[in-house]
């Protein structure tokens, strides 16, 4: 029989110590085998069993095998435990990983050579643990071989050869985590090794240890697989572009300065983003130590910050902490908050930020700002707070030296919410798409020429290698114009490619919840029909996402990404969903959640003692949701109906508008939810829309009348929390309707029961404004309504999107109008006298016989819009728009149209009293013949 071989030694090239390990190949023949053969076979079996939730047992088995080996103390076996454990676990956490990949059950007789195969390859390796092995484990020799084993073991399992080796080229990365794990789970195992090698892992003290540990979490979770695929971020991410706004040189007048949009003051100064915050970071300036990344969803904004903070705490110059403001409790105190943070997530052993005890140098960071918003509090306030807080510590932090550096990453409203906290240059960091059109390059300045590179074409060729699919730039398929907006956002564009890998009829038409919706179908199909495990069988498609959409539900109700199974089951008794839940839960308890989790959510950490799930695509969690909010429309609709028919069945108003509270009281729609609602309601058969706009237009009237039946909500809450809720279901109706007439274009026509009913209710809705940058969602949604003779005096409609509304007759004395569209709208005999409407987009509105006597009207686009018989006595249209205008029989005595573009425009008839047509030719600079 072998002999168990060692030699200590020392490297005559390093002068370095250390010692030779083999396999202990004499102790193989003992009752528990733990040699590579019988790892393979274990690891087979868990491929079955692993659907019945038992791979934590395979690991524990085979791990618990190698530990009663009886081996001795002596480093080298000590040593080899440590490989073997760590090689163990790294290995199981890869299939765990992708087993949604692994499908049939190898033949016995020939998986039985194959792991004789494997073995055979690699016993004979020797192992040499010295000085380098502890700084560079991923150079590990045997690593080399066991990924070669490893794939030829997964492609067994019907995984492609591309897969395979995809999987297989992320075990160092998951080998180096393993090992620290191993290393922190059991140091008194390990004890002789830190006497035998003198190595900065093995003389590190605590502290150092657990940032090394960190490290590691950091590198493997850009490692771990994306949605369905075998491979991770890493592998298909490209470096983004992005663009910081510098003010135009130059002195300006104060009149330029209110005149000029506020875009038309900046120039976009294109970079590459890790090179800039690299370049930031080394500068280390202490009255510069923030910067803030801004991107709408699915941009690349947490994709970046977790690569960045991967690169950069291998580079090892700053200590690095990534925290996802999800997994984070802001406090008035930003030391005490991040140190429960460190303690929860269980790797540092101390606060980085104790003034005591942290680190001399570190980089925080924080990413998801939008995503403090649901903590109790306004969403724009809890972020300001957060943001004043983090600054106020920099600041304290930096006195004599730069000790802290932050960077902060959240969608665009509320980075742009707290604009005017970040006003150092280039402060701001905006995230550009993948690909920029050649008309929009022209609002950039790009010496790099950055812009001129399709960044499309290297995602698809990185996504083709690591897929096996063979992409080597953007199929001409999806290289049309009206999919660029899609495909040019990096997670729309991967959705994009999953959906066309399905080969299912691929949506062209650009709407993203199509692609969603095609996507579903195909994860469906092909993780859990295509599986045909007895334990999901009977779950068919309506069902896996009715109850998705209800998960997404509880995740909206809560903090908007995530929650726990006792909230999903409250959500499914409401919904009386109870039995499906149970059937759904049944098979999850089998082993599918791991399904689920692979693109869904995921586990996220424990609240009120119980796990909680989080969406892994914040968006995938807003489209679920829009789909929920559009069935209940569909099933309100449906039940007013049948009381109609029959007064036993269906619903009354105030029952229907009970179940809309309780969808959408709990927390408030914004425009990134809007969206998705909009874009659902266009997958709509046109004539249900047409009805449900009809019936959310009764349902409004009806609330405005009656209010919001909060009382029958139970259990119920103390006033202030039903008020809160009622707004914001109020608020989910006019949305809703809104979707409906962007649909239809019909304009929605509400039975207001007084003239002040919409102003006083719009009132309610919009509340205050925060500061002048603040979009209101609510005003948003006002286009198509028919707003005939409504008193709106002196109302606040800045920015508001009033496109085709009827104000025939309308009251909107000294309103506040600036930057409106009114594109379309009708405003035949408004009152509009001294009303503000700067730079308003009246284009083809009508405006016959309206009174703007007095109104305020520079830089407005007023192009065909019909102002025949308008008073426009005294009026301000300072270079207005009035191309192709119809002003016959106009009165314009004492208006102001200095610079005003009149080419077109019919003067027939117009009042001018002192003026001729000539006068008003010179002064608008025009030289046409009126």
């Amino acid at each position: 029989m072998t002999q168990y071989i060692y030699q200590r030694h020392t490297t005559a090239m390093s002068n370095t110590s250390g010692f030779s390990v083999s396999k202990p190949v004499a102790l193989w023949n003992k009752p528990i085998k733990a040699d590579f053969k019988e790892l393979f076979k274990s690891l087979g079996k868990g491929v079955i069993d692993g659907v019945l939730g038992k791979w934590e047992e395979v690991a524990k088995d085979t791990l618990d095998g190698v530990t009663a080996l009886g081996l001795t103390a002596v480093p080298e076996e000590v040593a080899w435990l440590l490989i073997y454990r760590s090689l163990v676990e790294a290995i199981v956490s890869l299939i765990k990983g992708n087993q949604e990949l692994l499908f049939e059950k190898p033949n016995e007789s020939d998986f039985e050579e194959l792991c004789d195969r494997l073995n055979h390859s690699l016993e004979s390796i020797e192992l040499l643990i010295d000085q380098d092995f502890f700084s560079r484990p991923k150079d590990l020799p045997i690593l080399e071989a066991v990924k070669t084993a490893f794939a030829d073991w997964l492609k067994y399992f019907s995984v492609n050869q591309a897969q395979a080796l995809t999987i297989s080229h992320r075990l160092p990365t998951y080998f180096v985590y393993a090992l620290h794990e191993e290393w922190a789970k059991y140091p008194e195992k390990y004890a002789c090794l830190k006497e035998e090698l003198d190595t900065p892992f093995t003389q590190a003290n605590e502290r150092e240890q657990s940032w090394q540990r960190y490290l590691a979490w950091l590198q493997k979770q850009v490692e771990e697989p994306m949605l369905l695929e075998a491979f991770g971020l890493k592998q298909v991410y490209v470096p983004l572009h992005a663009y910081y706004k510098q003010k135009v040189g130059g002195e300006k007048s104060e009149e330029f300065e209110r005149r000029v949009r506020e875009d038309e003051k900046y120039q976009r100064i294109v970079l590459d983003l890790e090179t800039e915050l690299e370049a930031w970071l080394e500068k280390g300036d202490r009255n510069d130590a923030i910067r803030v990344i801004s991107g709408g969803p699915g941009s690349g904004k947490s994709s970046f910050a977790k690569i960045f903070a991967a690169n950069q705490a291998e580079k090892g110059k700053t200590p690095v902490l990534f925290i996802p403001l999800h997994h984070f409790e802001p406090s008035d105190d930003l030391v005490e908050a991040v140190g429960k943070f460190v303690r929860d997530d269980g790797f540092l052993r101390h606060n980085p930020l104790d003034k005591d005890k942290g680190d001399s140098r570190l980089l925080i960071i924080f990413d998801g700002l939008d995503e403090l918003a649901m903590q109790g509090k306004i969403a724009t306030e809890t972020a300001q707070q957060f943001v004043r807080e983090v600054q106020r510590k920099v600041e304290r932090f930096n006195v004599r030296e730069t000790c802290l550096q932050v960077l902060i990453g959240g969608r665009e409203l509320v980075v742009q919410a707290n604009s005017s906290d970040f006003r150092q240059p280039q402060q701001i960091l905006h995230i550009l798409p993948y690909f920029v059109t050649e008309d929009e390059r022209n609002n950039y300045i790009d010496d790099q020429n950055l812009l001129q590179q399709d960044q499309r074409q290297i995602w698809w060729q990185k996504y083709g290698n690591a897929s096996g699919r063979g992409y080597d730039c953007l199929p001409k398929e999806l290289n049309q114009d009206n999919l660029t907006e899609i495909t040019a956002q990096p997670l729309l564009n991967y959705l994009v490619a999953l959906s066309f890998d399905q080969q299912n009829k691929f949506p062209t038409d650009g709407n993203l919840n199509a692609i969603y919706a095609n996507l579903l179908t195909a994860v469906y199909q092909r993780g859990w029909a295509g599986y045909q495990h007895p334990a999901i069988r009977g779950i068919e498609e309506k069902d896996f996402v009715r109850i998705l959409e209800e998960i997404a539900l509880a995740s909206w109700h809560g903090d908007g990404r995530t929650t726990t199974v006792r909230e999903i089951e409250t959500h499914c008794e409401h919904s009386s969903l109870k039995s499906l839940l149970d059937k759904f839960q049944e098979s999850a308890k089998l082993g599918v959640t791991r399904l689920l989790t692979a693109f869904y959510f995921r586990e996220s950490g424990v609240k009120e003692q119980e796990k909680t799930f989080e969406f892994t695509h914040k968006s995938f969690g807003e489209y679920l949701t829009a789909k929920r909010i559009v069935r209940e429309v569909r099933l309100i609709h449906k039940k007013l109906k049948d009381r109609q028919d029959d007064p036993d069945e269906g619903w009354d108003e105030r029952e229907a508008l009970k179940r809309w509270a309780i969808l959408c009281g709990a927390s408030p729609m914004d425009e990134y939810l809007f969206k998705f609602i909009a874009d659902e309601m266009c997958l709509q058969n046109a004539s249900d829309v047409s009805n449900w706009q009809q019936t959310l237009c009764h349902q409004i009237a009806f609330m405005l009348r009656h209010g919001m039946p909060m009382e029958r909500l139970t259990p119920r809450s103390d006033f202030q929390e039903e008020n809160r809720q009622a707004r914001n279901a109020e608020e989910a109706l006019l949305a809703v309707l809104n979707a409906c007439a962007r649909v239809t274009k019909a304009v929605s026509k509400i039975q207001w029961h007084t003239p002040e009913a919409f102003g006083i209710w719009i009132s309610r809705l919009q509340g205050q404004r925060i500061n002048t940058y603040t979009d209101v969602f609510c005003l948003n949604c006002l286009s198509f309504l028919d707003l005939q003779g409504c008193a709106l005096v002196y109302k606040d409609f800045s920015q508001a999107n009033f496109e085709r509304v009827n104000l025939k007759g309308a009251n909107l004395a000294g309103a506040n109008l600036g930057w409106t569209n009114f594109e379309g709208a009708n405003l035949e005999r408004a009152n509009l006298l001294d009303a503000n409407l700067a730079e308003a987009n009246l284009e083809r509105a009508n405006l016959l016989d309206a009174n703007l006597q007095g109104a305020y009207l520079p830089d407005a686009i007023l192009v065909g819009a019909n102002l025949q018989g308008a008073d426009l006595r005294w009026t301000n249209l300072e270079e207005a728009y009035l191309e192709g205008a119809n002003l016959e029989g106009a009165y314009l005595d004492g208006a102001n149209l200095e610079g005003a573009y009149l080419e077109g425009t019919i003067l027939e008839g117009t009042i001018l009293e002192g003026k001729n047509l000539a006068d008003l030719n010179e002064a608008s600079g025009s030289d046409s013949d009126k």
